[in-house]
């Protein structure tokens, strides 16, 4: 979580001295998190964790972070406010409103709990929304998108009581330039260790007391040591 000055994968790109020397080669992803919300609710606070990468044909202290995606979030501990959880989800935003189905009042709904193959019978004290993952269109197609989720869920999930979601209707489309979000259910939800929810159709989640999500995590490690060859244009 390099706090280092970081600039856009296409400003890096049509720097003069970048494009003289031909295309980059950008590897060893990191993420740098940091919290969005002006509002400074504690218990229910939006995220960004940019994803950051170094080009390994430039000159080391001549090199900034390149930033070539970001996944955006929600972190949300239950039962520290009486506020109704949809309410200040809706209060963030229209993406992450589509959430507040899952809540009752400031816990999570009590019909979710009958589900033994979900929870286990296991209390569920901080849920992670999903709002968007996106990769810039200029690198190459890749499985980053769903290492950057999983890394995000790993660091801000590290105990068995919590639970990640996404909407099922985020895929991995690649339209125009700048960073794409995805807009149909794709295989990087599957990759990342995500099934249905019982009775939210609409979302996709899993809980951190299963292996599921580490096992997901571990077969996806392998995405920060690729080497990934980008040039201004595509």
């Amino acid at each position: 979580m390099s706090a280092a000055a970081a600039v856009d994968l296409d400003e890096y790109l049509r720097r003069p001295h970048v494009a003289r020397r031909g295309p980059a080669k950008l590897s060893l992803p990191v993420l740098h998190f940091e919290s969005l919300d002006a509002a400074t609710v504690s218990w229910c606070r939006d995220w960004r964790a940019e994803i950051r990468m170094t080009d390994l044909a430039a000159e080391v202290a001549a090199s900034p972070a390149v930033t070539v995606g970001a996944v955006d979030f929600v972190l949300v501990q239950l039962g520290q406010s009486r506020q109704p959880v949809a309410d200040r989800l809706a209060q963030l935003g229209t993406r992450e409103a589509r959430f507040g189905e899952l809540f009752n009042g400031g816990e999570l709904e009590a019909a979710l709990d009958e589900h033994i193959e979900f929870f286990d019978g296991m209390p569920i004290f901080t849920v992670l929304p999903v709002v968007a993952a996106t990769v810039d269109d200029l690198m190459p197609v890749s499985r980053l998108r769903a290492w950057a989720v999983a890394e995000v869920i790993h660091t801000m999930l590290p105990t068995n009581s919590g639970m990640a979601v996404a909407s099922a209707l985020d895929g991995a489309g690649r339209p125009g330039r700048q960073l794409v979000s995805a807009d149909r259910l794709d295989r990087d939800w599957l990759d990342v260790g995500l099934a249905g929810i019982p009775g939210h159709p609409a979302l996709v989640g899993r809980a951190t007391m299963f292996t599921y999500l580490d096992d997901a995590r571990a077969a996806l490690a392998g995405v920060a040591d690729e080497v990934f060859t980008v040039r201004a244009g595509g």
